[in-house]
């Protein structure tokens, strides 16, 4: 009895040995084989926020960077997709934010818009407007209203 006691012991003791080694050698081997490779980039999409202060289509009246003299003067934004992009249904927030620290901490400033369009994968010019054309742009001197540093965020999501 003691030696059936004894065999059993063995085998038990036996494999959890081997089961801890195996995990073991699974376990450093996978960790041997963690290697991240580059970032792939599949249908993105690459674009730019342009400001403005009278809201026309000329490409020459836009830029990335804009100084507004007062809280009276109306200012605009779009923005600029690059050829090659992203084609298909996206929602576009447009966000705008104020600096709180001179640009190192950015806080949300009234509310966002939210539109669906379609992107075609061309260079396109799409303003805040249900339909991305600037007639009816959002003038965002109604939400910057005291004296600060502010900027315009897009953010771009598929919907499918």
């Amino acid at each position: 009895m003691n030696v059936e006691k004894s065999q059993r012991a063995f085998v038990g003791v036996t494999l959890t040995t081997v089961l801890g080694i195996s995990f073991v050698i699974l376990v450093y081997a996978a960790l041997l084989g963690s290697v991240p490779g580059g970032n792939v980039v599949v249908g993105g999409l690459s674009f730019n926020v342009y400001y403005s202060l009278n809201n026309v289509e000329t490409p020459s009246s836009w830029s990335a960077t804009l100084n507004v003299d007062n809280t009276t003067i109306p200012w605009y934004a779009k923005m600029n997709t690059t050829t090659g992009g992203y084609a298909g249904e996206v929602t576009i927030e447009w966000k705008l934010e104020k600096t709180i620290d001179g640009g190192g901490t950015w806080n949300k400033e009234g509310s966002s818009d939210n539109r669906t369009f379609t992107l075609n994968g061309a260079a396109q010019q799409i303003y805040d407007t249900t339909d991305g054309t600037y007639t009816g742009n959002r003038d965002w001197r109604l939400t910057a209203t005291t004296s600060a540093t502010y900027r315009v965020r897009v953010t771009i999501t598929s919907t499918t």
